[in-house]
């Protein structure tokens, strides 16, 4: 809906964001503040749903929409004795009681090894940003207490699968856009050797990422969408 993307990018330009956290922060003053992501993704679509569009959202499936890829079971240290091994999102069930019934709570979707076939959009943070040109590598904690929960956050060959996928876009990104712009921006060179496999020649190195050629600012993006 070209209506909604207008609406995101109308709030965004007026930067009506006060910086902090809590009540009167964040976007409008709303409280959409103060976390990681506020200024961004997390901020923005919380915001959004909640005071422009209230009552329209849709919950989706985390392993196929913002796909992090990271471990979705409770793995500790905090709380471990309580809620080991169980799922991370809130509990769909309750005790008779009405408290949340979180023994329950233990089948979930492994975000770790869903099928890329399947996945929406991905958020690269528990895997490594694309452009970094880094593999994927077990995380080493300093707090040794970590050590169990950081272990199994990632499947590392699924995180260099997911980074190859990006960059299979990027390459027909760049090259719609030669077609969109009557072949006036050229695709990169792609002469990077490094780990060729997942980076398709994007990368010269670790950190050596080939940036693409922009478009001349008087491009209209919208002609990329048929719009």
């Amino acid at each position: 809906d070209v209506d909604v993307f207008d609406a995101y990018i109308k709030f965004i330009k007026e930067g009506n964001y006060i910086g902090g956290r809590g009540n009167g922060k964040g976007w409008a003053g709303k409280g959409y503040g103060g976390f990681q992501g506020a200024m961004a993704y997390q901020g923005v679509v919380a915001y959004y749903y909640d005071q422009l569009r209230p009552n329209t959202a849709v919950e989706l499936n985390v392993c196929r929409w913002n796909q992090v890829a990271a471990d979705v079971l409770w793995r500790g240290p905090d709380h471990y004795n309580e809620h080991h091994l169980q799922c991370r999102e809130h509990p769909r069930t309750t005790l008779p009681d009405g408290k949340p019934d979180y023994k329950s709570n233990t089948h979930c979707e492994d975000c770790r090894n869903t099928p890329i076939e399947h996945v929406k959009t991905a958020h690269y943070t528990a895997c490594k940003k694309p452009w970094e040109c880094k593999i994927a590598n077990p995380r080493v904690p300093r707090d040794k207490r970590q050590k169990y929960r950081l272990e199994n956050l990632v499947n590392v060959t699924y995180c260099m699968d997911l980074v190859r996928e990006w960059f299979h876009l990027r390459q027909e990104f760049e090259m719609a856009l030669e077609v969109a712009s009557n072949g006036v921006v050229k695709p990169s060179s792609r002469n990077g050797a490094y780990e060729d496999q997942y980076f398709m020649g994007y990368c010269r190195g670790s950190g050596g990422y080939i940036a693409m050629e922009p478009p001349p600012e008087d491009f209209d993006m919208k002609m990329m969408y048929g719009i």
